[in-house]
């Protein structure tokens, strides 16, 4: 493992084995508890403005990229990219970093790979602050690539128009779309970049319902090599996971592991991507947990209804952690 100690953070890359290396980043006080942030996707990166949502005077906050991902290495490679190699890769980083116990928090597909963590590694967990649930259920990826047209029926149409210019098939069902999609997006060539970055902004339509007043300059919309390899990653390991690599058993199932620990739950009203029914049910299996339902919110972490209740949850969590260490 690398480390590098720069003046605000440390930061690393770690060999967790199969080819994979993985990036991590720690900040704030040491001593104080520590809170591992699961980013979403699969495919998507780390996001240190996430530190700003979590009281971070309270927490020693931890970062990481999962493989394939952010300035994980190698990037894009689905070999080896499963759900058990990525809890393996959160016990290998907190037994690295020298860490004793930690909460977690995470988002969307965060909040998947951080209960399958959490469910695997009971005793190394303090608590969960979990926003915009997805139990990665059968009918949650159907609502996500098919059943949303009710609501979003532009945006799907325009994905499917998207996935047929890059294959020549339209897509009649969500299996059809984890099907067709996956030539193209291993290709890394101009044709799937075309289709990962209309798959992203697929995503990213559903996922706002509060839209920021500022929008982007048009230079800032244009295509880069950055903005191309994040939404090549997302939607390679979205739609591989999708197919391939989600929990072997259902996460509620497994809750018990976990629901003698503190657990908030934030999940907006709107959430086209993730439903609020998941987060309902989750709160429904895990009796000491606290749901905070925002309404007029999505599934984006950063709508003002979300971020005030994750601020909320961060402080209520820290205190029920303070009491327990």
């Amino acid at each position: 493992m690398n480390t590098q100690t720069p003046q605000n953070f440390d930061e690393g890359m770690l060999d967790v084995g199969d080819g994979h290396s993985i990036y991590w980043r720690a900040q704030g006080p040491r001593d104080m508890p520590v809170m591992l942030v699961v980013h979403g996707g699969p495919g998507g990166a780390m996001n240190v403005k996430w530190a700003e949502v979590l009281e971070q005077d309270k927490w020693r906050i931890v970062f990481f990229d999962q493989r394939g991902c952010g300035k994980s290495t190698p990037f894009g490679k689905l070999e080896h990219n499963g759900i058990d190699a990525l809890v393996g890769d959160i016990e290998k980083l907190r037994a690295a970093l020298n860490i004793e116990q930690w909460a977690i928090f995470g988002g969307s597909w965060g909040t998947t790979l951080g209960l399958a963590y959490g469910v695997a590694h009971p005793e190394r967990c303090l608590g969960f602050l979990l926003r915009g649930v997805f139990l990665a259920r059968s009918e949650d990826i159907d609502w996500f690539l098919w059943d949303v047209r009710r609501v979003f029926p532009d945006a799907h149409r325009a994905f499917l128009d998207a996935i047929e210019a890059a294959c020549g098939k339209r897509p009649t069902n969500a299996r059809d779309i984890l099907q067709l999609t996956e030539a193209p997006l291993a290709r890394f060539d101009e044709a799937g970049t075309r289709l990962a970055r209309a798959w992203t902004l697929y995503e990213t339509t559903l996922s706002v319902v509060n839209k920021p007043e500022k929008q982007p300059a048009e230079e800032e919309k244009r295509p880069s090599a950055e903005a191309n390899a994040a939404a090549i990653s997302m939607a390679l390991l979205e739609r591989h996971y999708m197919a391939n690599e989600l929990p072997p058993m259902p996460l509620l199932s497994l809750v018990a592991r976990v629901a003698h620990l503190p657990c908030r739950i934030v999940h907006g009203r709107f959430d086209m991507v993730c439903p609020a029914d998941q987060a309902f049910a989750l709160a429904a299996s895990w009796p000491g947990a606290e749901l905070s339902v925002v309404d007029a919110s999505g599934h984006w972490t950063f709508e003002p209804g979300n971020l005030a209740a994750l601020r909320a949850g961060a402080a209520a969590l820290a205190n029920a952690v303070a009491q327990t260490v």
